[in-house]
């Protein structure tokens, strides 16, 4: 298996999807099946897949090229992660979630940003964001402690980055700090409670620090406006958090529907309904079913890929990003997600019964889109975030404006 360089690259600020990793993702799709069951069974990726990703250089899409990576254009990202999304949800997670914590070492001091990286860029980042932990300021750095959950990957993960509360001294008005930081995983205990309905083997789990220094070089505050770091200077790096978000959260789901929607197909061509005399693609309900559940996916796809090339022009451009704007990109995230779940509904119940037994590949497409629907990035409830922004109403999400 052939490695991609930030050399192949044949752009500086690529305007188009990147073929060639297009074609790596399904180079390694035969790899990614193989081991699905396993990931499912084990509660985590599987090993030959998380190789997989890493020698075709899949995890170093957001990484910038002077610290090795590929800066990959937004829409490529999308094209490829959900193309692994089509043969395992685990494994496009896998590739997805480190792909957004490396996008924003963007904003750690360049000294931070060296050393988590310093050991080349194939690093596997796990990370959470809302539930933070404890911190204290001390000697040019902060002690954190406290339990998290949702750290996707974190038995795999070579840096853990979590969103932290610096407690501050009230009596002088100081008013608490919210940071992110980054620590090398083996500073951390890792807790087994992943234990849910879908999207088993992304492996996201709880994890505990008790009295971890790091130091400042490893941090940045959570606030919306920032500098990038000399490394991220690039067109990329002006994306905004949504956009970063948008590329990468909905896009495993809108994989998982395709491949609904293929096998719901072969499923009608071949199935003869009980009680019935004919083949289930006969049947003028499933074909108004299929015609629907296509075109809901095809528009969420598109609505996605057009929102974000839009964006993406702006930031070759060196243009800013309203609030409007971002606010369409979490639009565009959140109608994705909901199109993939609407799509597999429908699938399943153009299968009907054979949808829910446990071999069919429906089943797993069904139990996936309903745990990831519910992402706090891309729920329905990003759908009200929208509507408060176009109304001038102070948004209930303020990190839209990130």
């Amino acid at each position: 298996m052939t490695g991609l360089t930030a050399t192949e690259k044949t752009s500086e600020t690529p305007v188009g999807p990147d073929g060639s990793l297009i074609e790596a993702a399904r180079g390694i799709a035969p790899i990614v099946r193989k081991h699905s069951e396993e990931a499912e069974r084990e509660r985590r990726l599987s090993q030959p897949v998380l190789d997989a990703l890493r020698e075709t250089g899949l995890l170093r899409m957001t990484t910038p090229r002077s610290l090795g990576g590929l800066e990959t254009d937004p829409v490529t990202r999308v094209l490829v992660i959900e193309e692994i999304g089509r043969h395992d949800s685990a494994a496009a997670w896998t590739l997805e979630n480190p792909l957004d914590w490396a996008f924003v070492c963007c904003r750690l001091p360049d000294e931070g940003a060296e050393e988590i990286y310093g050991g080349g860029a194939d690093i596997l980042i796990a990370g959470q964001y809302g539930r933070p932990l404890e911190a204290t300021s001390t000697n040019g750095g902060y002690r954190i402690s406290g339990r998290a959950p949702f750290v996707s990957n974190c038995y795999d993960a070579d840096w853990i980055l979590s969103m932290v509360v610096v407690d501050e001294d009230e009596s002088a008005g100081d008013e608490p700090e919210m940071r992110m930081v980054y620590f090398p995983s083996d500073q951390c205990e890792i807790i087994d409670t992943w234990d849910v309905m879908g999207m088993r083997g992304t492996g996201s789990n709880d994890i505990s620090v008790a009295d971890v220094y790091v130091p400042r070089s490893r941090t940045f505050p959570f606030v919306p406006d920032f500098e990038p770091g000399s490394h991220y200077r690039g067109p990329l790096y002006r994306l905004p958090l949504a956009g970063v978000a948008a590329t990468g959260i909905p896009t495993p789901m809108l994989g998982v529907a395709r491949r609904a929607l293929d096998e719901v197909t072969e499923l009608a061509r071949t199935k003869t309904p009980v009680g019935s005399s004919g083949r289930l693609k006969e049947r003028a309900s499933a074909q108004v079913q299929l015609g629907r559940a296509e075109a809901i996916l095809r528009s969420g796809r598109l609505l996605l890929l057009d929102t974000l090339s839009e964006a993406w022009r702006r930031c070759i451009d060196g243009e800013t990003h309203s609030l409007e704007q971002k606010a369409d990109l979490l639009l565009a995230m959140a109608h994705a997600m909901s199109s993939a779940v609407q799509a597999v509904d429908l699938a399943c119940s153009i299968a009907g019964t054979t949808a829910f037994r446990a071999t069919s590949p429906l089943e797993r497409c069904f139990r996936d889109v309903q745990t990831m629907r519910h992402h706090v990035w891309a729920s329905e409830q990003r759908y009200g975030t929208f509507g408060q922004v176009r109304l001038g109403v102070p948004p209930d999400f303020p990190v839209v404006a990130f």
